[in-house]
């Protein structure tokens, strides 16, 4: 078993096509293959989640161009994918955003955008568990007639099965996450289909992707841009497969891979799905879309698949527990490095000796995920902490950490590695993508939303506030030894004729 290494690894290194590679860390190298790290990014984005419970909002702003401004949106986030693979494919580590950051704009930034990580990844498993619950209960009771049913049950047994599933090692991760993963996505697409192939009224028509088709004149210039702005903010997760990197055959080449390949999958069937969302509730009946107590998709699932309409809330139950497995194994292996870099405490960075996972990082993600699960939801509601904390804390928090990389990526490309430098990836497509990250942050804050949403702002103010008083404080006492080992980067080896002997990883 290989073992860690103080020394950092070369950013000119080239994986052989002739060889397979792994990194030397006290991880489970290996465990990962292509197809793992992809459907590592398609679970982070959570395909149902993203397609059923934001088209209303999408609509709301877009009408029937809703179709259009996803497809605007999935070009802009193939945009934004090619600028983190300029710093994949040259810092392969556990630590991903703290890693690249670290080494393009220096560790004490890289420190803040870890840091600010945690309102990203680390907090998704209890809102949205607990939010699941809450439409479990509603759909169980109005069908079924069960009333012992509650939301918080399904934080009790969703929580541990997915911290089980960390612990136990990464291959079952990913086995689970490939199971669960294409059980979503196939259900997803099905119903979208199922959209198109029975419209509603208006019929079926190509001309949602045509910005002069506008029934019920619904959508304004504005509202059209500020729908394009939540579908790249929906489809955040892509990068999810960064800090696995460790446990990745080939790293600098499958994760790479591994972004582009997801951003392509999930934006062509997203597109698809809530095309087929909108033509199968109705061109011409669209507002009642908006209003509609009940979601859009289900109820389309229920006119169009009959008793079989459950189909659809299982795929929202697997997006979410598959989600929730995928934050965590990105959370995890973050803290997991940086406890080795010596910027967390040092046990982060331990692994169980057997199956080579950061149980300390993982018991830590348990823990949060059930106050962030249980109490708070409780205080607020499960939808309203859903909505507050993953639809607005965390997408300023990741549009934070998605500027800081691209902005990695520019001055990297201009000065250390100027002579590989490409206008296009390596400063036209950071920049414009920046760019439209900092609008969404204007038009999802002016004017401010109502109450509690409207706590965003102060609550990741004093998050980084936190963050930077830390720095301070670790100055202070002269704990900067980590400043060294913050860029660190992995340490690659031919894979031997026994490792190739037990086959590919998924």
């Amino acid at each position: 078993m290989a073992t860690d290494t103080s020394d950092s690894g070369s950013v000119d290194f080239i994986e052989s096509p002739e060889h397979d590679y792994l990194a030397q860390t006290d991880l489970q190298a290996g465990s990962v293959g292509l197809a793992g790290a992809i459907m590592q990014n398609v679970t982070h984005i959570a395909p149902a989640i993203a397609a059923f419970f934001f088209t209303q909002t999408l609509v709301q702003n877009a009408g029937a161009q809703a179709p259009l401004a996803y497809l605007v949106g999935f070009i802009v986030v193939l945009a934004l994918g090619m600028c983190l693979v300029q710093l994949a494919k040259k810092f392969p580590s556990a630590g991903g955003y703290f890693t690249y950051v670290s080494r393009t704009l220096g560790p004490r930034l890289g420190f803040l955008t870890g840091w600010m990580f945690v309102l990203y990844s680390p907090i998704v498993a209890g809102p949205l568990l607990a939010f699941l619950g809450q439409v479990i209960e509603g759909e169980v009771r109005t069908n079924y007639g069960w009333t012992w049913f509650h939301w918080w049950e399904v934080v009790i047994v969703g929580l541990p099965l997915v911290a089980w599933s960390g612990y136990a090692g990464m291959q079952i991760s990913i086995k689970a996450l490939v199971l669960v993963g294409s059980a979503e996505f196939l259900i997803v697409l099905a119903l979208g289909i199922a959209g198109l192939m029975n419209p509603g009224p208006g019929g079926f028509t190509l001309a949602v992707f045509s910005p002069s088709f506008n029934p019920g004149g619904i959508a304004t210039f504005s509202g059209v841009f500020l729908a394009i702005v939540l579908t790249v903010q929906g489809l955040t997760g892509w990068e999810a497969a960064v800090p696995l990197a460790e446990e990745t055959e080939n790293p600098r080449r499958n994760v790479p891979r591994a972004i582009i390949a997801s951003i392509i999958i999930i934006g062509v069937m997203l597109v698809i799905v809530v095309w087929g969302q909108v033509i199968g509730w109705g061109t011409k009946n669209l507002p009642k879309l908006v209003s509609s107590q009940e979601l859009p998709a289900l109820v389309i699932a229920h006119r169009v698949w009959g008793e079989f309409w459950w189909l659809a809330l299982l795929a929202m139950i697997t997006s979410a527990w598959g989600a929730s497995l995928a934050c965590q194994n990105v959370a995890t292996r973050m803290w997991y490095r940086m406890g080795k870099a010596g910027v967390l405490p040092a046990s982060f960075g331990d692994v169980h000796p057997v199956r080579r996972t950061p149980t300390t990082a993982i018991t830590a993600q348990l823990i949060l995920s059930f106050l962030l699960g249980f109490a708070l939801p409780a205080w607020m509601g499960p939808m309203q902490f859903f909505i507050f904390s993953l639809g607005f804390v965390l997408v300023l928090a990741v549009i934070m950490i998605y500027i800081a990389a691209n902005v990695g990526v520019v001055r990297y490309y201009m000065t250390t590695a100027r002579g590989e430098f490409n206008f296009v990836l390596h400063f036209l497509f950071p920049v414009g993508t920046a760019l439209i990250l900092i609008y969404s942050v204007y038009a999802s804050f002016v004017p401010l939303p109502a109450p509690p949403n409207t706590w965003t702002l102060p609550v990741v103010g004093i998050w980084l506030a936190l963050g930077i008083l830390l720095l301070i404080w670790m100055k202070l006492s002269g704990n900067e030894s980590w400043l060294s080992k913050a860029a660190d980067i992995i340490i690659e080896r031919e894979e031997t004729p026994a490792e190739e002997a037990l086959g590919r990883p998924l």
